[in-house]
């Protein structure tokens, strides 16, 4: 008979005696190699089945089947890794100490057994019902095991482990001195030489370390150490728990170092967990926790060395640990906890942004994951608050500091008093709360910084290396102070802290130039305040020093150079040195240079640059103000980054206009003009630019790299359904917890931005792409699209001193001074307007004259805003002659800018004469002048003077890249288009436009007359729907209707159609590339907002960014009855333009149709009703 038929035999024979199958199949799975499972399934089934037939037996007979039975099913358990398995186990073994009585002498060994298995679980589900029963069931199997017995040693270890888990779920100090204590039993009567004498080594030194976490006593730590130690000499090489104790060992040297600050112990740390990785084969469970292990060794190393090696190796290491822990288990959030720092560790010394976004995300999961009451929580919470203070102090986003200081606050509650971490957790605290008073300059958060900051420095033993860190922090809250209040005493212990701050950090150490930093500041302020030529010299010194000795492509050498320039430019000031100025001077020009960092810091450094070089004429040469204004256009898409919400980048853009403008002076005063053209051009419409990027053709870029190209897609469609969003504060999502209330759409977008950036960085270091979405040199502005312009562009630099750039279409660029013009003129004159305009619409509504007024979205719209209007000198001859302030407005456009240009451009009548053909100006106006009606400017208070109308047509433009998108395209325009029309008389919710009937009536005839084909949706036709369907397939789009500018927000400006708004955003994602020729009856449509002038945030702009080539739009509300004239003659002008064929390839006609239709308008309603015929104006080609 063949063994597999013997092995049948015996089963069949023993098939009616459960006991006896289980137990003879229960030993051939043991002697099976590789194990057998379906041995083993047999062997579980058979006791199942005998459990389940002896009901009646001996209760000690029926205690020996379960327990035979939790056996079996531990042994699958440890197969299969089942949970449902290990919980029958459980049962099994929980029914059998239950029917197995106090004097049993199996009583203790089934007591162990279920608590081990209670334990497991607990370690696997982290359920606190396991670990009390794993407690119970240890206690009660230790009290049973007569001393003497073998196993006393193996059940106090088993009880001394369930303790120690006990206390790191629930943190009540009883049970981590019950640990130690069972612990060090177990090690005292285990006999030297016996094989599990160094485990329970190394269990005891856990629980020594535990207790350190908890008490801060160095003895405990070196207990730890010395167990730990003891534990790696005995455990011979090759056992498999030797990686264990390398690495328990590692941890207790690396929690040592951070307490002492001893070097050695931090080098053997990461030399343990190195051999503990090495050693454990992969697919052990325990190799996420080595992994982890050596992750924070080498951080803790590189927090010491700086070591760029050494930081990347902990992501590696703590990345890998964080991917191999499956979700659930209670060691994730640790693992999530230790790899956010090192992200925010790696963020803090290289500067890569999306490395703080990851250390953020990585922490807030690790709060998540880990329950409340959870000792570990305030750990979780206090690294979570760090990393959203560090993101603050590089974005700048309030929510952020909000959040850190709420998240620091919690763990301040919890952490009991004597914790060891609670110094460093009072120092967090006050870090962000100094941080949220110099944003919003709430005196009470820098009074709770400073006394956060106090309790850090009294909690923290003399000794600790974490000393000099505290009192530097110290020390920068109370000069925070002194600089808000001015009291000395402030000062005095700001600059002792810091000093004593740096005496206390050794050579070497990678904090050291940052409190050489701080030293050097507290002694500069305390120098502005007594003049001591002592403080300023040791402030020049601390910071000549922190400088040196940080390495280059160091997020903060940016602004230690600046404040090295600082300090040298303060002991300038006393002493008059040369040499100082010069310095100074190189320190801002170098910091303007670092790659990494702040913007904001480059930006200042670039600014203070220039303002010292413009200050002293032995340093003001041409090429440094050149060189020093060239770093301030490179900062500014930092600046104005991507990733920022739309309304922050329009904050951003309103404050870096002026120096915009002034660059462009700079490099006009040195003649360097195409420079300054690419500076005009570099300065103007960043959020149309950003837009627009999103929209970029990637033809070339697929053909290189399809991988990378799709990549680029993927990320740009993303950002171009978020670029458009404010992200408010009702946006965020609701959470108890401190730092976990999250805006999702913002971290998306901002994920999508920080990704963006990659893959250009990777985009632009292939060869042939090194220029790829960059601001345009001005070779790549002068293209065979700016030849095919029928005229030049005239760009108006505003600033103190003003000048007109001409671009000619040859790609000559010419220098017109504009002596009469100044910025603070310019805002004169727009104030002057407003006043206008506010009196035009209020004498509308006097009068109930109906018109295409929009209500305002916004009571700060600029066309209605408040002005309070100041009158100078100069402008005084004009207040006796009975003028208005339109009059004079215009007069002054045309005396200051205009005339000059126009004559300097020989366009004066005398000075042209081609075939009466008016020559063609596209205006590209900055500053206050954006919102000025150029075309209309003209001396009219006399009946013969000069009008800008008589001498030329004009145009206006947002930027001269959006002006050549359009002569590029238009090339492309279809011979014989067609017209889709849209009128809305009655629009639900909005006031009633009767005129717009008689507008779509004559547009008709005059449609019908020339045989061009239309599509007109009128009243409730006019859906937003329809009106998208239809928009693709006319190259022609006549809008007749309420318009509706989005104050902070460009992509939500809106025209208001019968069913909703269709955005400007819908129109992104429906016009075709055919799409020609816009006419927007609507109004405001060309008014941009004041406070960001530049930009040209309205719909005109956005209908050239969606695609349009030529758009005639509104610079403010027009009359119900000037529409329907203007629109008739205008298309009777542009068809007949058309058909003549004197049009140009580049030309829509647009222009001159437009020209001659307000012509008819101002014929029949007068030249000085100026609020009539002037708002129309032409945008594009």
């Amino acid at each position: 008979m063949s063994n597999p038929d013997a092995v049948a035999f015996v089963e069949a024979i023993l098939d009616d005696n459960p006991p006896m199958l289980g137990t003879f199949m229960w030993l051939r799975y043991q002697r099976s190699e590789p194990p057998d499972i379906i041995i083993l399934d047999k062997a579980i089934q058979a006791t199942q089945r005998a459990v389940k037939l002896d009901q009646d037996s001996d209760p000690s007979n029926r205690s020996q089947l379960y327990f035979d039975l939790g056996v079996r099913l531990k042994a699958r358990s440890d197969l299969t890794h089942s949970l449902e398995d290990l919980s029958q186990a459980m049962s099994a073994f929980q029914a059998a100490v239950e029917l197995t009585s106090n004097d049993d002498s199996y009583h203790p060994e089934r007591l162990d057994r279920l608590g081990v298995l209670h334990l497991e679980y607990f370690q696997r589900v982290g359920r606190i019902d396991d670990i009390n029963s794993a407690v119970t069931a240890f206690c009660l199997a230790v009290e049973l095991t007569p001393d003497s017995h073998s196993y006393k040693p193996a059940r106090f270890n088993n009880l001394g482990t369930s303790f120690l888990q006990r206390f790191k779920r629930t943190g009540q100090l009883d049970d981590i001195e019950a640990a130690v204590s069972s612990h060090r039993r177990a090690v005292e009567l285990t006999p030297d030489g016996h094989p599990y004498k160094p485990a329970r080594l190394c269990n005891l030194g856990s629980s020594f370390h535990t207790r350190f976490e908890r008490s801060g006593e160095l003895g405990d730590i070196e207990a730890a150490v010395s167990s730990h130690r003891r534990a790696v000499e005995l455990t011979p090489d090759g056992h498999p728990d030797k990686p264990a104790q390398f690495g328990n060992l590692g941890a207790s040297l690396q929690r040592r170092y951070e307490h002492t600050g001893e070097c050695d112990d931090i080098e053997q740390a990461v030399s343990s967990h190195q051999l503990a990785v090495e050693l454990m084969p992969d697919g052990q469970p325990n190799k996420p926790m080595q992994l982890n292990n050596l992750g924070n060794s080498l951080r803790a190393r590189f927090e010491r060395t700086g070591k760029h090696d050494d930081i990347e190796g902990a992501v590696s290491s703590l990345r890998r640990a964080v991917e191999l822990t499956p979700d659930g288990h209670p060691d994730k959030p640790a693992r999530l906890c230790n790899l956010g720092s090192s992200f925010r560790e790696h963020f803090v010394h290289f500067g890569e942004l999306g490395d703080i976004e990851a250390a953020v995300s990585s922490h807030r999961r690790a709060v998540e994951l880990t329950p409340d009451g959870h000792p570990d929580k305030s750990a979780c919470f206090s690294n979570l608050g760090v990393s959203l203070y560090t993101r603050f102090m590089r974005t700048g986003e309030l929510d952020d500091i909000k959040q850190a200081v709420s998240a620091h606050r919690r763990v301040i509650e919890l952490t009991p008093d004597g914790n060891p971490d609670k110094p460093a957790r009072f120092g967090n605290l006050g870090i962000s709360f100094n941080a949220r008073f110099k944003r919003t300059g709430d005196l009470d958060d820098i009074e709770q910084a400073i006394s956060s900051h106090r309790r850090a420095v009294e909690l923290i033993p003399d000794g600790h290396p974490n000393k000099p860190m505290q009192l530097n922090n110290l020390g920068g809250s109370l000069r925070t102070r002194f600089e808000h209040t001015g009291e000395h005493d402030d000062i005095e212990q700001a600059v002792s802290s810091h000093r004593c701050a740096v005496e206390l950090t050794p050579d070497g150490h990678p904090d050291k130039p940052e409190r050489l930093n701080s030293l050097g500041a507290s002694l500069c302020t305390r120098f502005k305040r007594t003049g001591k030529s002592d403080d300023i010299e040791q402030a020049v010194s601390s910071h000549r020093r922190a400088v040196e000795l940080t390495p280059d492509g160091h997020p903060d050498k940016s602004g230690r150079l600046m404040n090295l320039g600082d300090s040298l430019q303060k002991r300038h000031a006393c002493s008059g040195t040369t040499i100082d100025y010069i310095d100074a001077v190189d320190c801002y020009m170098q910091a303007t240079l670092q790659t990494a960092g702040m913007p904001s810091i480059r930006l200042g450094s670039a600014i203070l640059c220039v303002l010292l070089l413009s200050e002293n004429a032995f340093l003001r040469t041409k090429d440094r103000l050149l060189s020093a204004h060239s770093r301030i256009i490179a900062v500014l898409p930092e600046i104005v980054w991507l990733g920022y919400d739309i309304q922050r980048r329009y904050d951003e853009s309103s404050r870096i206009g002026a120096f915009v403008n002034v660059a462009v002076f700079v490099a006009i005063s040195a003649n360097a003009l195409t420079l300054a053209v690419e500076w005009l051009e570099a300065g103007r419409s960043f959020i149309w630019g950003q837009v627009l990027s999103l929209r970029t053709p990637l033809n070339e870029l697929r053909e290189f790299d399809p991988k990378l190209a799709a990549s680029l897609r993927r990320v740009q469609e993303g950002l171009r359904s978020s670029a458009g969003s404010s992200f408010t504060p009702e946006m965020m999502t609701v959470s108890d917890a401190p730092g976990l209330a999250t805006n999702r759409a913002a971290d998306a977008h901002r994920a999508l931005a920080i990704e963006h950036d990659s893959l250009l960085k990777k985009i632009r270091a292939c060869p042939g792409f090194e220029g790829f979405l960059r601001p345009k040199s001005f070779e790549a502005l002068t293209t065979s699209a700016l030849k095919m312009l029928n005229g030049p562009v005239v760009f108006i630099n505003v600033s103190n001193l003003c000048h007109a750039l001409v671009l000619h279409p040859n790609g000559e660029v010419q220098s017109i001074r504009l002596p009469e013009l100044s910025m603070e003129r310019a805002n004169r004159l727009r104030e002057l307007w407003v006043t206008e305009l506010r009196h035009h619409r209020d004498r509308i509504r006097n009068f109930s004259a109906t018109s295409h007024e929009e209500p305002p979205l916004d009571e700060e719209s600029p066309q209605l805003a408040h002005s309070d209007v100041t009158f100078v000198r100069y402008m005084a001859p004009f207040y006796e002659d009975g003028k208005n302030d339109a009059t004079r407005v215009l007069e002054y456009l045309w005396m200051w800018i205009v005339h000059p240009i126009a004559q300097s451009l020989k366009l004066m009548a005398e000075d042209h004469g081609h075939n009466n053909v008016l020559p063609h100006i596209t205006w590209c106006a900055t500053g206050p002048l954006t919102q000025l009606p150029l075309h209309a400017a003209g001396v009219y208070g006399d009946p013969h003077g000069p009008r800008a109308f008589d001498f030329l047509v004009s145009s206006y433009t947002p930027s001269l890249s959006a002006l050549l998108r359009c002569s590029e395209g238009v090339g492309k325009r279809d011979t014989t288009p067609s017209v889709l029309v849209v009128t809305q008389p009655a629009t639900p919710g909005y006031s009633a436009l009767p005129g717009t009937t008689e507008e779509g009536s004559r547009l008709q005839e005059v449609l019908l007359g020339a045989q061009i084909a239309s599509r007109v949706y009128d009243r409730d036709q006019a859906t937003v729907k329809s009106v998208q369907q239809d928009m693709s397939q006319h190259p022609w789009l006549h809008l007749a209707c309420h318009g509706a500018q989005h104050p902070t927000d460009p992509t939500k400006s809106a025209f208001r159609l019968y069913d909703g708004p269709l955005t400007l955003s819908d129109l992104m994602e429906t016009v075709s590339e055919n799409a020609e020729l816009a006419f927007l009856s609507a109004c405001q449509t060309a008014v941009g907002d004041e406070k960001i002038p530049e930009e040209s945030a309205h719909l005109a702009a956005g209908m050239l960014a969606v695609g349009f080539k030529g758009v005639v739009a509104t610079m403010w509300s027009i009359g119900d009855a000037d529409a329907p004239i203007v629109v008739e003659a205008y298309y009777r002008e542009l068809i007949a333009l058309r058909n003549s064929g004197a049009l140009r390839s580049a030309e829509t006609g647009a222009a001159y149709a437009l020209h001659a239709a307000t012509k008819v308008l101002r014929e029949k309603v007068g030249e000085t009703a100026f609020m009539r015929w002037a708002p129309f104006v032409h945008f594009g080609v």
